[in-house]
């Protein structure tokens, strides 16, 4: 009998492996234009073939922009992506670790702008049927900005079927401000939201 996957996972590699054998037939992924360090790649996932990011961390690494690749249409079976999701923080949220490693979009116009750029540009480079595994975080900054829901309904619009969704637990996020009076649930997880590219009828 084959594994039978749950939908929360303690690890990226579990997750991703689960992704990867149910949506992309247990094939590797073409296409990451968000590397930074290569976290997703230290276990059960191996590395793209293709791997950018906007400063190179690793010489095998390629200086792009995932809004703006230099790659053919229609030329991947299967990517992933990464984003920032943190923006506009204020207090002292810049300090901590994920914060201060991974960086801040200015506000939410720059996260919906980034977003949608790099899910119009995910369509041109996928086949169709190819696999997109998009991964985002909820996020709290004195209000609570559902960045889940709003990636589903940004994919939708490009054409995307949304075929399934992840949640990954990371109790140890560090993005919070203690001197504050907590009003909001620590955001302690993630999603992986599973996108296949369609036709356009």
């Amino acid at each position: 009998m084959s594994k039978h996957h749950m939908s929360v996972f303690a690890n990226e590699q579990d997750c991703l492996a689960a992704l990867l054998q149910l949506h992309n037939g247990g094939r590797d992924i073409d296409l990451d234009p968000m590397y930074f360090k290569g976290g997703f790649y230290r276990g059960k996932v191996n590395r793209p073939k293709l791997t950018y990011d906007l400063v190179p961390r690793d010489e095998l690494v390629i200086e792009g922009n995932a809004e703006c690749l230099p790659l053919e249409s229609e030329s991947v079976s299967c990517m992933v992506l990464d984003p920032l999701f943190l923006f506009g923080i204020h207090g002292k949220a810049d300090k901590y670790y994920t914060s201060s490693t991974m960086g801040i979009l200015k506000d939410f116009a720059a996260l919906e702008q980034h977003y949608k750029a790099i899910l119009t540009e995910a369509r041109r480079l996928l086949k169709i049927n190819g696999v997109l595994t998009f991964k985002c975080q909820d996020y709290t900054d004195s209000k609570t900005t559902m960045t889940h829901s709003l990636v589903y309904n940004w994919a939708v619009e490009r054409g995307f079927y949304a075929k399934d969704l992840s949640i990954l637990n990371i109790p140890q996020t560090k993005v919070y401000n203690p001197n504050l009076t907590q009003r909001h649930l620590r955001k302690t997880h993630c999603y992986f939201w599973v996108f296949i590219k369609r036709r356009q009828r």
